[in-house]
């Protein structure tokens, strides 16, 4: 029992440091978003969008950061998958609004991988790539749908093919730095 406890430990000190990160990543996206806005290169009207997206996801952050201080015994995964989700909404958002399979946003799919990889779950973590890749493919076709003259069909389907697969490796990758190859959970 005391292994499962000091596991447990481990696992609340790990969502505690992805708190903090995400709260620095939403201070950099603020600034960014900031910087956008002052360059006048987006209508007000998105500023309004993404800044709602990001204050979801700072009061997201802010209540995982605060139930996470009361480490109760299964909430950890439910907070962390919490997190993970959040974030993945927000590149899709991201992805769409910069223009679908044209967004150079894609990196932030990254970021729920890594927040998901801290449970050391291989079903986890390939949930959440499987995830990813529904969320990016979705913004990219709804974007060029919207907005058909914007490029084409066969460049759409071969970036989704990429980005797609370029997920699954990035999860791949974690597996093997995170020990996760042999995991049957």
């Amino acid at each position: 029992m005391a292994k499962k406890s000091k596991k447990q430990s481990e696992q609340f000190l790990s969502l505690t440091r992805v708190n903090r990160t995400v709260f620095f990543f939403i201070g950099l996206a603020a600034l960014t978003i900031i910087v956008i806005d002052s360059g006048n290169l987006i209508p007000r009207e998105a500023v309004i969008d993404r800044w709602a997206a990001l204050s979801v996801l700072l009061i997201i952050n802010t209540l995982v950061w605060y139930f996470s201080s009361k480490e109760s015994r299964n909430s950890v995964g439910i907070l962390t998958a919490l997190m993970a989700l959040s974030c993945l909404v927000f590149a899709g958002y991201t992805t769409y609004w910069e223009r679908g399979m044209a967004s150079t946003s894609t990196i932030l799919y990254v970021i729920p991988l890594l927040i998901i990889a801290t449970l050391k779950s291989r079903h986890a973590l390939l949930a959440m790539a499987t995830l990813a890749v529904g969320t990016h493919s979705l913004a990219a076709v709804k974007y060029f749908n919207d907005y058909f003259n914007e490029g084409y069909r066969i460049q759409l389907w071969s970036n989704l093919l990429l980005i797609g697969g370029s997920i699954f490796i990035v999860t791949w990758l974690i597996m093997i730095l995170t020990g996760l190859r042999h995991d049957s959970k």
